[in-house]
């Protein structure tokens, strides 16, 4: 089992994903309380740009609180036991497929390989965290698309490299 995720193919910046760090993501969320509601990017950013104001503004009038203070007990411990995800689109952005790339094949450790039209795996959620553990079985991700993961069926697993290609097959 690999503990990484390679992107590879035709994209402009060659990545690797080391989903064990995500834990710490602010973009991560709980899989348990998900409901599909659409999380674009520009959606997430006005999200992200409210909450930052809102502490500005809190910090302003009563002063700074250490990061050790901001979370309360109940809330480390959900994080040792949650089951999270985060999306796959930003670190697709970030990897800039090159403007003829309109497929993904999915390189699985001991299985064959799946392709996926481009669009479709930019809805893509990666399950990283299973009882608050990193997934080592099958792991290190399970790979979603939304109504998979809201239907409970069975995700793709065993991912050990996203490649862009041009074309199917």
């Amino acid at each position: 089992m690999s503990d990484v995720i390679v992107f590879k193919g035709a994209i402009a910046f060659p990545i690797t994903l080391d989903p064990t760090v995500w834990v710490f993501d602010e973009r991560k969320f709980d899989l348990k309380t998900y409901s599909g509601e659409d999380d674009s990017s520009l959606a997430t950013q006005a999200k992200y740009l409210a909450g930052t104001g809102t502490q500005w503004d809190k910090e302003l009038r009563e002063g700074a609180t250490l990061p050790s203070e901001r979370k309360s007990l109940a809330e480390e411990r959900k994080v040792l036991e949650g089951e999270y995800g985060i999306r796959l689109d930003p670190f697709i952005t970030n990897a800039e497929p090159l403007p003829e790339v309109t497929h993904v094949r999915l390189h699985r450790e001991d299985q064959e390989a799946i392709v996926l039209p481009l669009a479709e795996a930019r809805r893509a959620i990666l399950q990283f965290s299973k009882d608050g553990k990193p997934i080592k079985e099958n792991g290190p991700v399970y790979f979603y698309l939304p109504e998979v993961l809201l239907a409970n069926e069975a995700p793709i697993k065993g991912i050990t490299a996203l490649e862009f290609i041009t074309e199917q097959g």
